[in-house]
Formats: structure tokens, C-alpha cells, sequence
């Protein structure tokens, strides 16, 4: 199976129609600077945000490069001796960039001061009596170079055909960037297929991914023992599956449970993120509005951070449409797309008669998300906008490649815009 293309992770349409600058993104870990956005002035703030002198939570932030957040938040639990849940996070960044954000970790100052890693810069801020739970963040700045690219003249017709906002894919990086692979690993959860996820985990992968000769081996003999013997010690996620199915034999949902909850539940979302990209690929290509409402739709307001709300949802009737169309336009309330879980529910008008389609295919219901050996992956299913504004756009011309500059909201993903900019089909230029 080839991974390395678009209708794999579902999103196949542009809504842009002029031709792009090609390129790729990440030649060098430099060219991808991601620093989290964690207050706006005159919105709320986050209560992590808050000093206490009491706090048992040390917040620090900590710019980081080439470190995957799960595998950095793994080793800062095995140096400070504290459990995986002891590091608080807002979210998630990509490995091959370079990374500012924010953690809060249950430890003394003492302790977090002694710790070194390579490629790491820890700063202390402040203690608070609030770890950071995902989600605490505003959104994300971005300063991204796409090298070998061409056609420069074609970005500002780009923008000008955007009007302000691309359609909201989930990124590959939501699959798994270098192996995008968490969608099929977690519908044979979803399934209840245990065996086939995990061996699919291990497994799954191009010759030219790291561990290929592990993988190999394993889909040949299902030999667990002697396998972890042929992955690389820097694959920790899997050499713990490994470990632990060569100690118990058959116990594929104890495997699982050896993951980080974080990174499990990724691979549920994953699926999701399937299932919403699928749904807004076919608005696009049906020629709907996906920025504007249409009659059935649901919209998301502005929540205290000045980001959609997911936690709430309008339906547009013809009373309504005309408000919250404008309303959509200044960037105050967006179009919802569907994440599907437990308690969902399809939107009216077209826009559910394509959610249906695509849950039928799949042959998935809501309550299929109840994962009842595993609960914790359970998922009782939220809205995310369909399209997204990108805020503060520059583009510097003066070196040899453009570099872009933008802040995007939390859960938007800068490779979705620059796919907009770039239209390659290869999702490994991303």
C-alpha cells in the first residue's frame, strides 16, 4: 500500500484554483519554526497561567529540535522518576521542526533544573496549582521556508482566491508524517480488531522507514521476542509492544495500554480525522460553500480565546443564515464539520446526507466509538470548522526560497494552508 499520497489521509481537493509553487517543506529542520500562541490581549486566560507560590506544577517552555512531544515527554518522565501523566501539554508538535511550547510538569525546581537533553533549551516561568491540559492554548505562530519551489508570481493570486481562509484538513502529520498510519490502526480499534491494530502499528511502513527489517521479520513470523531484537532502540513505542506481546503472549489490548494514553487516543482521532477529511473533500468538490453556511449546517461561535467553540452549535435555518453568514466572514463563528463519536449527530440539509455517505462507506456508526475493552479510547464526538482564517500573513521574498510567516488556531495545521500555496499530491513534501 502506498502512503504517500493525498486520498490516503483523505484530502484529495484544493479550493483554489491557481496552479501551485511546488516546493517542499522541512529540507532542514530550521526551515519549520512552530512557537505556541497562549494568550491573546483582552481575551481569558489560561489558570496554569496564573503564579502561585504554591503551585506543584512547574511550567516551563521549552524550545525543542527534532523531538516528537510523546517521545520528549516520555524521556523527561524516565530522567525526573514521575509518571507520564506528571507533564502536562497543550498540544502536540511535529518532530522535524524546530518547537517552542509550554508544559507543566509535577516535579521540584530542583529536579527540573538538572535536567539535560540534547537539542533542548528549558525555561522556567513560574509554579502554578493547574497542570496544562491539551487544549489550554490559543493557536500556534509559524515561520515555514519551502524550499525548490517556483512560480512565486502565483501567491498572491493564491491569497486572493482564499479570501482569508483554506479549507481545514487535518494535516498528515494528524496520520503520522513520516508513517501516516494512525487512521488504519485506529479503525481496526474502532472495530474491535485488537490483533489487527497492533500487529498493523508494528508493521505497517515504506522499506524505506526505519525498522523495515523488523517489520519484515514480524509480518513473516510473528516472532515478538526475536523481532525487538531487530528494531531500532529508538523506535520506544514499539519495542514496548514488542516487550510486552513477547511476555504475554495473545494479550493485544494490554499492548495497547502499554502506549502513552496521549498517543492511543491519537490513533482513534485518526480515524475520525479520516472521516472528517472525506466530508469536507466532498463539500469541496460538490462546489458547496464550506466557508459560508448553508441551510442544515451547524456553526460554531467565538469562544473567550477568540477560537470556535466546540462545545456549542447553531443550526442555520433561512432565519438565521444571513446573520451568521456575516458572522462567518469576520471570522467570529464557523461552518462545523463532524468528528464522529458516541453522542453525535449528522447535520441537516446536504451537509448531513454527506456525512452519512461517508460513515456508510466506512461502515461506521457513533456508537461503534464506545471501545468498551479499552474505555479510555472511547469517544463521544465533537465539531471542528471546516475552514479556518489564517491570521497575520507575510511572505519575505529576499532569500533564495519564500518564507512564510502566519499564526493559525489551535488544532489547524500550517501544512494544511501551505498545501493551498504548494498543490503537490505527495503528501511527503509536507
Amino acid at each position: 500500500m502506498s502512503l504517500a499520497s493525498q486520498h490516503i489521509v483523505g484530502s484529495e481537493s484544493f479550493f483554489s484554483k491557481t496552479s501551485g509553487i511546488g516546493g517542499k517543506l522541512r529540507k532542514k529542520s530550521e526551515d519549520f519554526n512552530v512557537e505556541e500562541v497562549v494568550s491573546i490581549p483582552g481575551r481569558s486566560h489560561w489558570i496554569w497561567m496564573q503564579d502561585s507560590s504554591n503551585g506543584k506544577h512547574q511550567i516551563v517552555k521549552i524550545k525543542a529540535k527534532n523531538w516528537d512531544t510523546h517521545v520528549l515527554v516520555k524521556e523527561l518522565s524516565r530522567r525526573l522518576n514521575i509518571g507520564q501523566k506528571s507533564i502536562g501539554f497543550a498540544g502536540t508538535k511535529d518532530k522535524r521542526a524546530i518547537t517552542t511550547q509550554h508544559f507543566s510538569v509535577k516535579t521540584s525546581m530542583e529536579k527540573l533544573s538538572s535536567v539535560d537533553l540534547e537539542n533542548i533549551e528549558l525555561e522556567f516561568l513560574h509554579s502554578s496549582v493547574k497542570p496544562i491540559r491539551l487544549g489550554n492554548l490559543v493557536g500556534n505562530k509559524f515561520k515555514i521556508r519551502v524550499t525548490n519551489s517556483s512560480n512565486r508570481d502565483h501567491i498572491n493570486d493564491i491569497f486572493s482566491e482564499l479570501d482569508g481562509f483554506f479549507p481545514n484538513y487535518f494535516g498528515v502529520q494528524r496520520f503520522g508524517a513520516v508513517r501516516p498510519i494512525t487512521h488504519i490502526v485506529g479503525e481496526k480499534i474502532v472495530q474491535g480488531n485488537y490483533e489487527g491494530a497492533v500487529l498493523d502499528y508494528l508493521t505497517l511502513g515504506s522499506p524505506n522507514y526505519a525498522g523495515h527489517e523488523g517489520r519484515e521479520y514480524l509480518l513473516e513470523t510473528k516472532d515478538f521476542t526475536k523481532s525487538l531484537e531487530k528494531f531500532p532502540s529508538h523506535m520506544l513505542f514499539e519495542r514496548q509492544l514488542l516487550g510486552h506481546l513477547s511476555r504475554n503472549k495473545g494479550d493485544y489490548t494490554g499492548a495497547i495500554l502499554q502506549l502513552p494514553e496521549s498517543l492511543s487516543k491519537m490513533l482513534v482521532h485518526g480515524y475520525q480525522s479520516l472521516i472528517f477529511n472525506k466530508v469536507l473533500d466532498m463539500r469541496i468538490k460538490e462546489g458547496m460553500d464550506a466557508c459560508l453556511p448553508q441551510i442544515g449546517d451547524y456553526i460554531m461561535p467565538a469562544d473567550g480565546y477568540g477560537g470556535p467553540d466546540q462545545r456549542v452549535t447553531i443550526e442555520v435555518t433561512e432565519r438565521n443564515q444571513s446573520k451568521l453568514s456575516k458572522r462567518c466572514r469576520e471570522g467570529k463563528a464557523w461552518v462545523a464539520g463532524l468528528l464522529p463519536g458516541a453522542n453525535s449527530k449528522f447535520s441537516k440539509g446536504r451537509q448531513g446526507e454527506l456525512e452519512k455517505e461517508v460513515m456508510d462507506d466506512f461502515g461506521v456508526k457513533f456508537g461503534d466509538f464506545i471501545i468498551d475493552d479499552i474505555h479510555e479510547l472511547s469517544s463521544y464526538g465533537m465539531y471542528r470548522p471546516l475552514f479556518q482564517k489564517y491570521n497575520d500573513i507575510e511572505v519575505d521574498y529576499n532569500s533564495e526560497d519564500p518564507i512564510f510567516s502566519f499564526w493559525l488556531h489551535k488544532g489547524t495545521y500550517a501544512t494544511s494552508f501551505l498545501r493551498e500555496i504548494m498543490k503537490s499530491s505527495d503528501v511527503t513534501v509536507y
